[in-house]
């Protein structure tokens, strides 16, 4: 027997592409997770047979230790992840940037958003604070806001993720995929995919409760609760309830409800059922929908997150139904097929304001304004994978189709009302909102609908392998006027090609080179556009990525340079919002970690961005993409007491450079950089563990703003302290 537990965690506790999916502290006892036609695969973190149950000492800095006999976890990069279209494989194989980011690794950092969870992300970059405007948290991957419609996932199925935020505590983990997000999943932002992983059935029994708060007065709570229902342990389960309720830092109220409930069912050795399903209840008070730039203003001098910018009046709700169920089955010796339905509706209803800065000092003009949104999708995937050889080649193989229809209801009376407020927000908070006049007039404002069978054989022979694959997307788009007339079909065929070749210089060192074309929906125009909500048609681009990826025992690491062309879009001088050109993203990504000593890990991540116009409009060609932060930096340690059994403290800081927030580079963005730091405390009462944690955000209170881009800025969290307490039952 030996002893196994932090030290692997911290081999593979990189915040980059190596790392952060920790192999402890999490339910070894639970299976693959199996959705959107993710066939099984190897048991992730396992590289043969073991024999494993939890040991009664104490954990150490919140991981639960096990006695492992016979082997060790595999590295993080060995370990099997699904990857949509790619199938189950490693990250290690894997030619093209992942990264996830764990449960346990989640709430190390105590993250309560995308935000937090990818803040030492390279080429992650946060363009808004769900804190502090209603329109939720989201990030841009490699200088590309995701794509809302497509770009976000539950499971690998699209979800409509439209100014919205998803509790973190319903999922296992939190993956993004660089660059080949088109090929895997279909149209979409080829600046890469985000795809939430809820908590998968577990076969053991297990209870945790958490509480939790966070400043100034929110309030949280989660029950976490699964195991089989049968002594054959057959029918697996998960059930997750979690909530945030109070008061927040900027005088705003927030409630948030989310329920999951996951189960497996074994019908036989080897066919499986599955269900999988989500709800989130979203009430929000007193938070703004939208912060602006007048033109001519230039910079504002950055605002604390604490200022009320939202009317007292307003209110937003979100309510989030998604399910999918569906089949694995390992038809023949080494082939396996899956299929998935999955459904989700969106009911998002929002009457506020919108506040526009008409100086750098804080004075401001707001006018109410109302938005209301409802979307529909029913997704089918079906797949197969499997290998065999022809000669000395091995081939993998994936094939599948997917089916996606997505329905978008619009409100008429969306915008702003002709009603206006002046002030300065040093001194008054708006006061004007729609929330008392709030009547929304919904009509069809977009349907999609993708047809898209693909396939891919990575051929393998000794230390090289030749990946080639391809998309053909039947992609049909309507769009609508409130009166129901149809203004625009756009009718694509597009396919998209993929191929990578790989070669091993080692068994721990793998580069790659890889090619993949990529097709996204058009854009929309924004609500500070004089063409608010006119619909663009399809964008096709190119990536074009190098890279290495090394996992040693202990240190590992990556490095990826990249270019990306794509059509250009972005605001003019007249405030419309065009399509018109090309764009072109091209830099490098670099992320580490080493193992100083048994108890102490550093990692560091750097990340140079140069994103341009390289065709477009007169005035426009040449300057860099609009809120995108030509450099990132960050570095981050975790460490663990020996003097005192069962401490640990984790501290880091992320820095972003300054970036333009139009597209014509007047006006300037400031560089900020923001440090974290926590502390966990792992103790057991009687035969069960608790864990204690505190962390505190942006410890310096730094002042700073997040931008989507497009004249939009967003404060900064200010200094943000949480702390919560869990029991393992």
């Amino acid at each position: 027997m030996t002893r196994f537990g932090l030290r692997a965690l911290l081999l593979v506790s990189l915040p980059g592409l190596s790392a952060h999916a920790a192999t402890t502290g999490t339910d070894h006892t639970s299976h693959p997770h199996h959705d959107a036609a993710h066939p099984r695969a190897p048991a992730a973190g396992t590289q043969a047979a073991t024999t494993a149950k939890k040991t009664s000492s104490p954990a150490r800095g919140g991981v639960e230790f096990l006695h492992v006999q016979g082997t060790r976890h595999a590295p993080r990069l060995a370990r099997h992840i699904p990857l949509g279209a790619f199938g189950n494989r490693s990250e290690f194989d894997t030619p093209f940037s992942v990264s996830t980011v764990s449960a346990a690794r989640i709430s190390e950092m105590q993250a309560t958003d995308i935000n937090d969870v990818m803040r030492y992300e390279p080429g992650v970059q946060a363009n808004s604070n769900g804190a502090s405007t209603a329109s939720g948290s989201s990030v841009r991957v490699r200088g590309l806001n995701l794509d809302w419609t497509n770009g976000y996932k539950i499971d690998g199925l699209a979800i409509p993720f439209w100014y919205i935020d998803l509790p973190v505590a319903n999922f296992d983990a939190i993956q993004v995929v660089k660059g080949a997000s088109a090929f895997m999943y279909g149209f979409g932002s080829p600046g890469g995919v985000l795809d939430y992983r809820l908590k998968a059935p577990v076969s053991e029994r297990k209870l945790s409760v958490e509480a939790g708060y966070r400043s100034d007065s929110v309030f949280r709570q989660m029950v976490d609760a699964g195991g089989a229902l049968d002594k054959g342990h057959r029918i697996e389960t998960r059930f997750v309830f979690a909530s945030e309720v109070g008061n927040q830092y900027n005088d705003s109220f927030v409630r948030n409800l989310s329920l999951s409930f996951t189960t497996r069912v074994r019908l036989t050795d080897t066919l499986h059922w599955r269900f999988n399903s989500f709800y989130l209840n979203t009430l929000q008070k007193g938070m703004v929908n939208t912060v602006a730039v007048a033109s001519g203003v230039g910079a504002v001098t950055p605002i604390s997150g604490r200022a009320a910018l939202g009317a007292a009046g307003s209110w937003k709700t979100n309510d989030l139904k998604r399910f999918s169920t569906g089949f694995d089955w390992d038809f023949a010796p080494s082939w396996t097929a899956s299929l998935t339905y999955g459904y989700t509706h969106l009911d998002e209803r929002f009457p506020s304001n919108q506040l526009t800065f008409t100086s750098a000092d804080g004075d401001y003009y707001s006018q109410p304004f109302q938005q209301t949104r409802v979307l529909t999708y029913h997704q089918v995937d079906a797949m197969t994978q499997g290998h065999f050889r022809t000669g000395p080649l091995r081939h993998d193989v994936i094939a599948g189709i997917t089916w996606l229809r997505q329905m978008f209801d619009a409100d008429a009376a969306s915008g702003t009302t002709s009603a206006i407020e002046y002030g300065n927000i040093y001194s008054s908070r708006p006061v004007l909102t729609n929330a008392s006049d709030y009547n929304p007039r919904l009509y069809r404002y977009i349907d999609y609908q993708q047809v898209a069978p693909f396939w891919s054989d990575t051929m393998s022979y000794g230390r090289w392998s030749l990946m080639a694959g391809a998309r053909y997307t039947d992609y049909l788009e309507n769009d609508y006027a409130s009166s129901g007339q149809r203004t625009a079909a756009h009718r694509n065929n597009p396919v998209t090609p993929l191929v990578s070749l790989s070669y091993k210089v080692t068994p721990e060192i793998n580069t790659y080179f890889s090619w993949v074309q990529a097709m996204q929906s058009g854009g929309q125009a924004g609500p500070t556009n004089v063409n608010y909500m006119q619909v663009f048609g399809p964008i096709r681009s190119n990536e074009y990525e190098l890279g290495v990826k090394v996992q040693k025992k202990r240190y590992s690491g990556t490095l990826a340079v990249f270019r990306m062309d794509t059509g250009a879009a972005y605001t003019n001088a007249q405030n419309y919002y065009v399509q018109d050109g090309m764009s072109r993203y091209q830099g490098v990504e670099a992320a580490a970690s080493w193992l100083v000593i048994s108890n102490l890990n550093v990692n560091a991540s750097l990340a140079y961005l140069d994103a341009r116009y390289v065709k477009a409009a007169p005035g426009y060609a040449g300057h860099r993409l609009e809120a995108v932060a030509p450099f990132q930096a960050a570095l981050n340690a975790d460490y663990r007491f020996m003097a005192i059994r069962g401490l640990s403290m984790n501290a880091g800081f992320n820095f972003v450079s300054g970036s333009w927030l139009d597209a014509a580079n007047t006006v300037r963005l400031p560089s900020y950089i923001v440090g974290n730091v926590g502390a966990a405390y792992t103790t057991r009462v009687g035969d069960h563990q608790m864990v204690f944690r505190a962390a505190v955000e942006n410890i310096g209170n730094v002042r700073y703003w997040l931008s989507r881009g497009n004249m939009n800025i967003f404060p900064g969290a200010p200094r943000t302290v949480t702390f919560s307490a869990r029991f393992d039952l």
